[in-house]
């Protein structure tokens, strides 16, 4: 081999070398930025689920009052809970996915978040406002604001959390700590306080309360009705209880094919209600088929626009009592037949009571059939107590202080001192508990003992109230005065956002 030869051979391997070894070198860098792409997402992912993050950056900034990602997802997720439990949107889906407004394609998330926005900017007006003008909460507010807090350092047990603060990560989200939600408690409780004192000062006139229900007639009149649903399912489960696969056609043709049952159904009912048939008798006779059944049920126009789908034909102006129908409504996997017969329409005029109760429980919460042992021995401690009370001042604050510690009722109850306000003859209490307060011979201040499934009540007669419609009436009329309010006091603020809301978890 000529030397020239040789020499052309060793160049081009010291060529190939050199790339192998720029190779190797390309793929060191690439390894190596890979590696620390992967520690990067590995720390921020570590620094997410700690909470340091949520804990540190600004999301929202209120006219200079600077908020992080943890105290706009305690809004957030104080305002989803609320809402969910209304089953205003489905809870098993992102929120994210589902449309809150069609007009705008808005999503329920976008909505919520809103919400949180406006509720923290207007909680800062009206707490730096109470601040600014000396007001200290209530006695009322107080007691409610110490049994939250009292809840909350042993609510983690109930709930199978290991500790109260992991139990305030799990519910409030990962980077909220107790001193940090005991602040933003305060601040609430403070701005609530401070603008019902501000609502309660505002007097309506009766002029005020009569054009609002002009106005409002079809949400505040009680619509009363009968009502026959019958529900077919397309079944999920076979009969060994083994998950039944199917798609979304599938589905939909199984309903169709068990719809027209119950549809006859449905339309026998009506067939009968249009001769009068007895309601009653009706119920009974199809108390094998029917999904649900009322007779002369009670409801509000709000209730029955917000839950039903035969709210519409109920309301309309033109219904007379003894119209029948039947309503239909379905998803994609079942589907409802609602036979509906119209009994009338009024204005509540039910005066409202207000009590207060010692409960002395027989046997304890966890009895459901007491003994007549454990019943005497309840009765024999609620006469000691109410011997010990008029032994005493004898007055109303007296008994609520006395329910407030020695009352078995839940804690809600014993932090306002047994206290049961608007109680009717639709309110859902115990039928002794309910009879006494609603018995046309009582007077302020009369105190009895009174038997039901639970235990012994000892009882204290606060008040008769405005009926149902005005304070329903008075309630919408505060409604639009804190509108107003918190309008006011947020009149021209700032408000913007940082990097930390999108640290805010759906």
């Amino acid at each position: 081999m000529s030397a020239e030869k040789k020499a052309q051979n060793r160049a081009e391997r010291a060529e190939k070398r050199r790339q192998e070894e720029q190779k190797d070198s390309r793929s060191v860098v690439i390894y190596s930025v890979i590696a620390v792409l992967v520690v990067v997402a590995a720390v921020v992912m570590m620094l997410f689920n700690s909470g340091i993050l949520q804990r540190s950056l600004t999301a929202l900034n209120v006219n200079g009052a600077k908020y992080t990602a943890a105290d706009v997802q305690y809004y957030y997720t104080s305002l989803y809970n609320e809402q969910a439990r209304q089953y205003l949107f489905n809870s098993a889906a992102s929120v994210k996915k589902q449309v809150y407004d069609e007009a705008t394609g808005q999503s329920w998330y976008d909505h919520l978040m809103e919400l949180a926005v406006e509720q923290l900017t207007r909680n800062t007006a009206l707490a730096q406002q109470a601040e600014a003008t000396g007001h200290t909460l209530s006695a009322e507010a107080k007691a409610s604001l110490d049994d939250t807090l009292a809840q909350l350092e042993t609510a983690w047990i109930g709930y199978n959390q290991p500790s109260r603060d992991a139990f305030i990560r799990a519910n409030f989200g990962s980077g909220m700590t107790y001193d940090r939600l005991v602040s933003l408690l305060n601040m609430e409780y403070l701005a609530s306080d401070y603008a019902q004192t501000k609502l309660d000062a505002i007097d309506h006139s009766d002029a005020d309360y009569d054009a609002y229900y002009k106005e409002h007639a079809d949400e505040m009149d009680t619509v009363i009705y009968s009502l026959f649903t019958f529900r077919t399912q397309v079944p999920t489960t076979d009969d060994e209880g083994n998950t039944i696969e199917m798609t979304e056609a599938e589905q939909a043709a199984a309903l169709e094919e068990l719809k027209p049952a119950q549809k006859a159904l449905a339309d026998e009912v009506l067939s009968k209600l249009k001769g009068n048939a007895d309601l009653e008798k009706l119920a009974e006779e199809y108390e094998d088929q029917l999904y649900d059944s009322s007779i002369s049920s009670r409801t509000t126009g709000s209730t029955l626009s917000l839950y039903t789908s035969y709210a519409d034909w109920l309301l309309d102006s033109s219904r007379k009592a003894g119209d029948v129908t039947v309503i239909e409504n379905g998803g994609e996997t079942y589907y409802y037949y609602y036979v509906v017969r119209y009994e009338g329409r009024e204005l509540d005029q039910e005066e409202t009571h207000t009590v207060r109760h010692l409960l002395v429980r027989a046997g304890d919460a966890s009895t459901t059939d007491p003994t007549q042992e454990q019943f005497d021995a309840a009765e024999t401690k609620a006469q000691e107590l109410w011997d010990q009370w008029k032994a005493g001042e004898a007055t109303e604050e007296s008994f609520a202080a006395l329910a407030s510690t020695a009352s078995n009722d839940d804690a809600s109850s014993r932090s306002t001192g047994g206290l049961y306000a608007n109680i009717t003859s639709t309110s859902g209490y115990a039928e002794a508990f309910r009879d006494w307060a609603l018995d046309s011979a009582r007077k302020e201040g009369d105190v009895d003992l009174v038997k039901t499934e639970y235990g012994w009540h000892l009882m204290y007669y606060v008040s008769t109230n405005d009926p149902v419609w005005r304070q329903s009436t008075t309630a919408a009329l505060q409604s639009q005065d804190y509108e107003q309010l918190a309008e006011s006091a947020t009149q021209g603020w700032n408000i913007s956002q940082g990097m930390g809301m999108k640290l805010v978890k759906a």
